[in-house]
């Protein structure tokens, strides 16, 4: 019987890692802080975290050492119910739900640490993401996390109006709740640049659910449902609604030049509320 090596024993150790898995005997989170003596800044280390959650993609993790020594992970945090059910609302992007994790806990992605690989392997690991739905999940919270466009602040002001539409209809049982349901995302597309000072018009593109899986199957019923909540928007200069503002597609329908040229619209709960629920 062949005894494998000690670096044929580490990368085994390291194969079985994977983005999502997590630790909850990783010790302390280092971060760096203002000193209070002469030093410009000091390390301070968190005693307060419950664990680590590994963010760092699954072909960086088991990629060469020497090509990449280190992982990213964040620090695994306590919440209250109150929490957990914003955070499976989208109401609260700083946060990721992942499915393993001890009750009442989650990945806090707004502080991060690297650790080398070495160290990795040390640690007693958790799957954290038992299968792809899960895996899809954790990433788009790290996109919209990291990811997130940043609209002008003239922009975000105007549609205060239509963010509270979504929030206060979402979840209701009318026409209009059934409609934001309908929809996978709402992305906007300006017909000038962000930063022109004189005019940016801008069209909002719905990106609709599959109509076998939308609440409303009807688009024009959609359309007519949620209109008035697009052309009811006062606009600071310089944005506006673009005589074609808005526009109903589903992503089998949208060129990729439609796609690559708008911007996803956080809407929370809309956009991004919890798709894949936990199986009964």
């Amino acid at each position: 019987m062949q005894i494998p090596d000690e670096a044929d024993d580490f990368l085994n150790r390291l194969a079985e890692w994977q983005q999502g898995d997590f630790s909850l005997s990783c010790g302390e989170l280092l971060f760096l802080d203002v000193s209070e003596d002469e030093e410009p800044y000091e390390a301070v280390f968190d005693g307060g975290v419950e664990g680590c959650v590994v963010i760092s993609q699954t072909c960086d993790v088991v990629r060469e050492v020497e090509i990449l020594p280190n992982v990213t992970v964040c620090p695994i945090v306590e919440i209250d119910a109150k929490r957990h059910s914003d955070i499976e609302k989208g109401l609260a992007p700083r946060y990721g739900l992942i499915d393993n994790l001890p009750e009442g806990r989650v990945v806090d992605f707004s502080r991060a640490m690297s650790v080398s690989k070495q160290l990795l392997v040390t640690w007693e690991r958790q799957r954290g993401c038992e299968n792809e739905n899960q895996i899809l999940e954790l990433a788009r919270a790290l996109e919209r996390f990291f990811g997130r466009f940043a609209f002008p602040d003239a922009f975000n002001e105007s549609i205060k109006s239509l963010r509270k539409a979504v929030y206060a209809k979402h979840e209701k049982d009318s026409d209009l709740g059934r409609a934001w349901r309908s929809i996978r995302e709402i992305r906007v597309l300006p017909h000038a640049a962000w930063t022109d000072d004189a005019s940016v018009p801008v069209t909002f593109v719905v990106v609709l659910e599959g109509a076998d899986t939308r609440e409303i199957s009807d688009k024009s019923k959609i359309y007519d449902t949620i209109s008035d909540k697009f052309t009811g928007v006062v606009w600071e200069a310089p944005f506006s609604l673009h005589d074609e503002g808005l526009y109903l597609t589903t992503l089998a329908d949208m060129t990729a030049s439609e796609y690559l040229n708008s911007y996803p619209l956080d809407l929370n709960a809309l956009s991004y509320a919890r798709r894949y629920a936990k199986p009964e």
